[in-house]
């Protein structure tokens, strides 16, 4: 039986497409009123909004950089005044972007950090509040394999993503007392559109055999199946599921095979 969410509500960032997008679908479809955001695709977080009411369910977007502290209060402050208050956070709003070491300026690391790690700070701590005042909730951290397996050339995204990881678990002995659980969500090759492989569909799609060959079910996976992830540990199945790292790669971290 699929989880319910009714009365519930929820923020999604990075709502315009991929996890994001389908994450917010999911919930909104089991009853909980979203607020998504999303800084540089607004349209696609605009779209994805409508698709949630037109659909029966409630939704509103919000313009937000996560990165800035001003944009995270922002959008905390009207989520809580849109929807009533905030039980459910899903910090997936990032950016993969990757350069060698010793090309990488100091902007280029901070840009990544910003977006991908800092975010999940600023967010978490604004809604920790509001979340005890309703008596509880849960944050999901989007991470991703890269935290535990990686390239060459991707220090600034994997530092930021097992940085996402060692937050989760500080923030879980933090705040678990207090009725709020924290946990990560990591997913393997899921949405090639984030992945600098070309300019366009058809480069990605020339890579596709590639990247499905990779993958122990020789499939990449789809937002919708990192989305069920997320619901479940969001769900009061999962009330005792706390502080941790939920793997969606298909069985990719225990496949030994060079990239």
């Amino acid at each position: 039986m699929e989880a319910t969410f009714e009365g519930r509500s929820a923020i999604v960032t990075g709502t315009s497409s991929g996890i994001g997008k389908a994450v917010a679908l999911r919930l909104a479809r089991a009853g909980a009123a979203v607020c998504g955001a999303a800084d540089r695709n607004v349209e696609g977080g605009r779209a994805t909004a409508r698709e949630i009411a037109d659909a029966g369910g409630r939704a509103v977007f919000v313009q937000a950089d996560v990165s800035r502290e001003a944009d995270c209060r922002r959008l905390v402050d009207e989520a809580v005044a849109a929807l009533g208050g905030v039980d459910v956070l899903v910090n997936n709003a990032g950016v993969f972007r990757t350069a060698p070491l010793e090309e990488m300026s100091e902007q280029f690391w901070d840009a990544v950090l910003a977006t991908n790690l800092k975010s999940a700070y600023l967010l978490s701590r604004l809604v920790v509040g509001p979340m005890i005042a309703r008596g509880g909730g849960c944050v999901v951290n989007i991470s991703s394999i890269h935290a535990v397996m990686t390239q060459g050339g991707c220090s600034a995204y994997a530092a930021s993503k097992a940085g996402m990881c060692g937050l989760t678990r500080a923030l879980a002995c933090e705040f678990g007392p207090r009725g709020v659980r924290f946990n990560c969500v990591l997913p393997g090759t899921i949405d090639l559109s984030i992945y600098p492989r070309g300019d366009g569909p058809a480069d990605r799609q020339a890579w596709r055999p590639r990247a499905n060959d990779m993958q122990v079910l020789k499939r990449q996976g789809a937002p919708e199946e990192v989305a069920a992830a997320v619901c479940f540990v969001v769900s009061d199945a999962a009330a005792f599921v706390n502080g941790a790292s939920l793997v969606v790669d298909g069985g990719l971290v225990n496949f030994l095979r060079d990239f």
